[in-house]
């Protein structure tokens, strides 16, 4: 059975049970045809493996040159098992376009979207974090690294008081 068959008859079980179909693009460029094609083929090979992905396939346009450039596209599409599988995606590759095929009227509950939320927020610091480092001084970076230790402890009560509500709910 070709991908196409398998990944359709799997789409309907995911969206079912809560998941998505999505559409990602993405382009990349190099400056070898083939080492394009081999990178956007390792690129979405990633995608495939990725927790919360069932199943993903792609479709990977012939390398075009341009003034000694060459750019590639690819389709991929993708699904999920749930809406903070595709936000942590969405943040992790950074596709250049995407579409939501299914479902076209997405319920998200309270907890799900917090999560996601909450990825969003975690990939942000985390990237913040990277910025400041790297271009801090030496003291600096030990006046940072105090900030995050009273963020991380700040960090942990709130979410100690977040399960304590959940509990009493």
């Amino acid at each position: 059975m070709s991908d196409m068959k398998n990944f359709e008859k799997l789409k309907h079980k995911v969206i079912d049970n809560g998941g998505y179909f999505v559409r990602f693009y993405f382009d990349m460029h190099a400056n070898d045809a083939d080492n394009l094609q081999n990178i956007m083929v390792g690129f979405v090979g990633k995608i495939t493996k990725e927790e919360g992905v069932p199943m993903a396939v792609a479709e990977i346009d012939e390398a075009l040159e341009t003034e000694g450039t060459f750019s590639s596209t690819a389709k991929v599409s993708i699904l999920t098992n749930s809406f903070s599988d595709l936000v942590r995606l969405t943040q992790t590759y950074a596709p250049i376009a995407i579409e939501v095929e299914e479902p076209l009227d997405a319920k998200i509950d309270a907890g799900e979207m917090q999560q996601a939320l909450m990825g969003i927020s975690t990939t942000n610091q985390e990237l913040t974090q990277h910025i400041l480092t790297r271009t801090m001084t030496d003291e600096q970076k030990k006046k940072f690294e105090k900030h995050m230790v009273i963020k991380a402890i700040l960090g942990k009560k709130i979410r100690e008081e977040m399960q304590k509500d959940k509990k009493d709910e």
